[in-house]
């Protein structure tokens, strides 16, 4: 149960320091140091918003003299209204008349006030563009000298580091030296003298480092000149056999971390001609580079990553054949216990569940994210996760959407399912179906290489369009990577145009995950793996589908699906049932029951709508006799 923090002293505290800071309002954001713009967690020890007020939703604070503000947008209302106390004003983005940051200093501060922020919790183009804003009404942004929530912050967690690992070549496919090559010839094309990798996977991906901070990256900086590579990391997270293999590489080890953008990468900068920042890095790093020397967009690494190599294709390809056979390993299990009558099967006990399947393949190292597990009404809300609160008992009366994956040494999986474990009513079964043809659609379309994902959205979206509906969320696709966290890089399949996607080429992978979400009544969603691979046009891309779990039959509208689209889905299962079969004849962990409900889940589908409407004449018969 959620309860109001008293903030009266917090906040007094931190309005203390304005005097000697020299401002008249602090801003605190979501997020720190380590500002990555691709990052979906954040450490305790960064949540600053928790510290001032309670609140650990998405949002921003502004503190002035006399008010405490929070702006944030409808998902996190509910929470912010129970958690904050009567020190706060909740500033609801989704409001014509609620002002945002901007303009609100510009309606209530003069011009020549000074607005403080520490610059570490802002990305660099996130400064300019605050700088810029507020000039405009004579306000200046100014960094402070500490940063001022955890100056007061009596509770503040720990951010000790995890200790961090190698990733072996086995599973990156190229050397730590292969990479500095690669990037360093990226450099030289672009006349600059150092890189500042910012970004935790790209670290990651570098370096052939995993860690467990963030899922499997870690607190760090790199930094990469023409003779030179440094890594930032907190101390005593690496040892000294480690450190010695990454020096034999190139690469030295520093363990200043927190102090980085006043130590190691000043004395690079001092010699260097220009600098090239990602746009997501920290404003307090990139400050310390004169204007002139800075060259700020996508940082080169993002592409390197994107495009995998061979060892990380085949990767990608047999952890989403282990993680397919625990979904259908899972959902073979959920509609026994459903059949016998099982009344404590929940959304909590069948997160558990799968991820009880996930952990039994091999390479598997931890869950991927926390589980979308949702029942019923709960399934409409695309970010739920299940809490002892909200938790729901599965059974027969609504559809059940399952979102999750994993981390394997060899790739981390993202796939989602929707099936109803009773009849599903017309409406849903209309939606899943439109859906479903969406999702073939994008899966056999053929594209000229380099498109940026906005050209590809509507096909996804298409048949929802075609009934006056479609899905709120903006992304259509992610991408995704061995063994690392989702949603990085700039090559995604969204509605809108990313002037950072450079557009798609072969061997990137990119999610498929069209969906539907009616308020209050239920959501669906269906979630499979592409891998972009040459098409038999010169120039031209096509798909691989690397997940193989079958798409429920009776979710499906067969009067909505042309017969290429049936030709496609028995193709597909087909695929599915050969594939897994012969995994399963290669592991000793998988019940026998599994092969018979992946046999009944991959019939045709003229076979299976044939069985039904056999199902149905016995029905009638037996009533019409029974008179």
């Amino acid at each position: 149960m959620l309860l109001a923090v008293n903030t009266t002293l917090i906040l007094s505290l931190i309005r203390s320091h304005f005097v000697d800071e020299g401002i008249q309002a602090y801003l605190i954001p979501n997020g720190g140091a380590q500002h990555d713009g691709r990052l979906w967690m954040s450490s305790l020890c960064e949540e600053r918003i928790v510290g001032v007020s309670g609140f650990s939703g998405i949002g921003s604070v502004l503190v002035t003299k006399d008010a405490a503000l929070l702006w944030t947008d409808p998902t996190f209302y509910e929470e912010a209204e129970k958690t904050l106390d009567e020190n706060w004003t909740l500033m609801k983005l989704s409001e014509p008349e609620v002002p945002d940051e901007n303009e609100y200093l510009s309606q209530n501060f003069p011009s020549g006030s000074v607005v403080g922020v520490d610059a570490k919790t802002y990305s660099i183009s996130q400064w300019y563009a605050r700088s810029a804003a507020l000039a405009s009404s004579g306000i200046t942004l100014k960094t402070t000298s500490q940063n001022l929530v955890d100056a007061e912050w009596k509770e503040k967690p720990i951010c000790s580091g995890e200790t961090i690992v190698e990733y072996p070549v086995q599973f990156a496919g190229k050397s730590v030296q292969d990479k500095l090559l690669q990037l360093r010839n990226a450099l030289t094309a672009k006349g600059v003298d150092v890189v500042l990798v910012s970004e935790l996977d790209e670290v990651a991906w570098l370096f052939n480092l995993r860690g467990s901070d963030f899922g499997p990256a870690f607190y760090s900086f790199g930094i990469v000149s023409n003779d030179q590579a440094v890594i930032l990391v907190k101390p005593s997270t690496i040892d000294e056999t480690l450190k010695l293999k990454l020096k034999e590489a190139g690469v030295t080890v520093v363990e200043e971390y927190d102090e980085a953008e006043a130590s190691i990468f000043n004395s690079f900068v001092k010699g260097s001609k220009k600098v090239w920042l990602s746009k997501f890095v920290n404003a307090g790093m990139a400050l310390v580079v004169p204007p002139e020397k800075q060259l700020i967009k996508l940082g080169p690494v993002a592409l390197l990553e994107a495009v995998k190599n061979p060892t990380e294709v085949q990767g990608l390809r047999n952890a989403h054949l282990r993680d397919s056979l625990a979904f259908v390993s899972f959902f073979s299990w959920l509609e026994d216990e459903i059949d016998k009558g099982n009344k404590e099967v929940t959304e909590l006990t069948a997160s558990a569940k799968v991820n009880e399947f996930q952990s039994k393949g091999e390479h598997h190292v931890m869950s991927g994210y926390e589980s979308i597990s949702a029942y019923g009404a709960n399934s409409a809300q695309p970010l739920y996760r299940p809490t002892p609160e909200t938790n729901k008992v599965i059974s027969t009366d609504a559809v059940y959407l399952l979102d999750a994956g994993s981390h394997y040494l060899d790739g981390t999986t993202d796939i989602t399912r929707t099936i109803h474990l009773g009849m599903p009513r017309d409406i849903e079964k209309d939606r899943f179906t439109r859906i479903l043809k969406g999702h073939i659609a994008l899966s056999t379309k053929v594209f000229p290489n380099k498109s940026t994902g906005d050209r590809l959205d509507s096909f996804a979206r298409q048949f929802l369009w075609q009934d006056g509906v479609d899905y709120s969320y903006f992304l259509t696709g992610h991408s995704i990577s061995p063994y690392m966290y989702l949603h990085y890089g700039p090559h995604q399949i969204t509605t809108t145009f990313n002037p950072d996607d450079s557009g798609i080429e072969e061997n990137m992978f990119i999610s498929n995950e069209p969906g539907y979400f009616k308020d209050g009544e239920f959501g669906i969603r269906i979630e499979n793996i592409m891998r972009m691979v040459k098409a038999k046009f010169d120039g031209y891309l096509e798909i691989e589908l690397i997940s193989f779990v079958p798409f429920q039959l009776k979710m499906i509208k067969a009067e909505l699906m042309t017969s290429e689209e049936i030709a496609w889905l028995d193709s597909y299962h087909k695929e599915c049932r050969e594939k897994l079969m012969e995994l399963i004849d290669n592991v000793d962990y998988v019940d026998p029951s599994v092969r018979l409900w992946l046999i009944e889940a991959t019939k045709s589908f003229a076979e299976f709508n044939s069985r039904k409407s056999n199902q149905k004449l016995q029905l009638i018969h037996k009533f019409i006799h029974s008179r």
